[in-house]
């Protein structure tokens, strides 16, 4: 079961904007930041995070109650773990790891609640950039990259603008979602009503 949703959701996804879209990104920052032209420091980005987070997380709540679809109301619970993280309290770190594989676990249970969703290339697609994003986030976070020349001058910035990335790209990407219909589902089900 679970190979075959990984195969749905990677058969989904566009690899090039995956990878492409956070490289450039995190590439542009890195150069701003060099040459002192990027206008945000860490306490604003922070700010930014923090009301990003939990607007993402209201209204995917808010679509919920409008179209009692459970998709939002775990896209609510995962823009809210990524809330809990931006304000850092104690203990938090393990917690929020732990609050996310309790959603993927929960989105692997209830596939059928996830399987319009994840058929759809722009929502998967987002969701792809939106991690891989992360993950360049929290390798900065880590000091991967100590290696590059003038590491400590961007490290905190660099860091902080890409996790305000993936927020906002996996907020978007969950809050405007939509099913696809798998086209033999969609003839079977238009069959069944003609008759």
């Amino acid at each position: 079961k679970l190979s075959y949703q990984w195969k749905l959701i990677s058969a989904s996804a566009n690899y090039w904007l995956v990878l492409c879209i956070p490289l450039t990104i995190a590439c542009c920052i890195f150069h701003l930041i060099l040459h002192e032209v990027y206008p945000f420091n860490k306490y604003q980005l922070e700010e930014v995070a923090l009301i990003v987070t939990v607007g993402f997380s209201l209204l995917c709540f808010s679509r919920f109650i409008y179209s009692k679809d459970k998709f939002f109301l775990w896209a609510a619970a995962m823009m809210f773990v990524f809330w809990v993280r931006e304000i850092h309290p104690p203990g938090s770190s393990g917690g929020v790891y732990l609050g996310l594989l309790v959603l993927f676990y929960i989105a692997h249970k209830n596939h059928h609640l996830f399987a319009g969703y994840i058929i759809n290339k722009r929502v998967v697609t987002m969701l792809g950039t939106g991690f891989f994003t992360y993950f360049i986030s929290v390798t900065t976070d880590q000091r991967w990259w100590k290696f590059v020349p003038a590491e400590k001058i961007f490290q905190t910035r660099l860091e902080e603008s890409m996790e305000l990335v993936g927020h906002i790209l996996v907020g978007s990407a969950l809050l405007f979602a939509s099913i696809k219909r798998q086209p033999e589902i969609t003839q079977a089900k238009d069959i069944a009503e003609s008759q």
